[in-house]
């Protein structure tokens, strides 16, 4: 058996003792690394050239619940189980996710050493998600929480805007009452399309506000 190049892989998969990683983790590593390898990595230095990932790839990662280790841990069972979820790649139930699990699915996301492809795929989940999961009225989670997990809309995070960065203290982005709602007004960094609901931070009275669709970067538009 052929030797790892040293560091190259971490050390309880060298043959160190550790008690931390059960054997739920290896079997996930396992799939986990398989499943990346053949549907990202060998495609992810191609990608990193083109600046984009082909559409099916996204809806891939969504057949196979691969969208939903980007959540945090624990994950949303009671809504993953009545959205028929029971595990992902089947190797780990729902219910036994853990943050050991998470960051096994980090590392193997990142061992292409390109950060592009993998956060195309990741970053609306893990960020537009779990704030409407802790935060969002049980209307609106019902509008959009099982589109969300299940990969059949896509959603991102609205903070970064061209003066502050992602300076969250020196946002500029408002919201302003109006007689059907409140309006959102702001620019964002953040690469948007038509179909894509957003999440934004913003001066009225620091909260998240989720608006959708989303019109162009330049966002003035209703939310709920």
């Amino acid at each position: 058996m052929s030797r790892p190049i040293p560091f190259s892989e971490p050390l309880y998969l060298c043959g160190l003792p550790s008690p931390y990683y059960t054997p739920s983790h290896l079997r996930w590593q396992k799939a986990c690394r398989a499943f990346v390898t053949k549907n990202l990595h060998q495609y992810a230095l191609e990608w990193e050239r083109e600046e984009t990932v082909p559409p099916h790839v996204f809806q891939k990662f969504a057949d196979a619940n691969m969208l939903l280790p980007n959540l945090t841990a624990a994950l949303p069972v009671q809504w993953l189980k009545r959205l028929g979820i029971n595990d992902i790649l089947g190797v780990v139930k729902v219910e036994d996710w853990d943050y050991i699990h998470t960051a096994i699915f980090c590392d193997e996301m990142s061992r292409s050493g390109l950060t592009g492809p993998g956060a195309s795929l990741t970053t609306g989940m893990a960020f537009g998600v779990p704030p409407l999961l802790k935060f969002g009225s049980q209307d609106l989670q019902e509008r959009s929480i099982p589109e969300l997990l299940l990969g059949k809309k896509r959603t991102c995070i609205a903070i970064t805007e061209p003066g502050a960065g992602s300076d969250v203290a020196g946002i500029e982005t408002t919201a302003e009452k109006t007689e059907d709602g409140k309006t959102l007004c702001g620019k964002w960094d953040e690469e948007m399309d038509h179909k894509r609901d957003m999440v934004a931070l913003l001066h009225y009275g620091c909260s998240y506000f989720w608006a959708w669709p989303c019109r162009s970067v330049s966002y003035c538009g209703s939310s709920p």
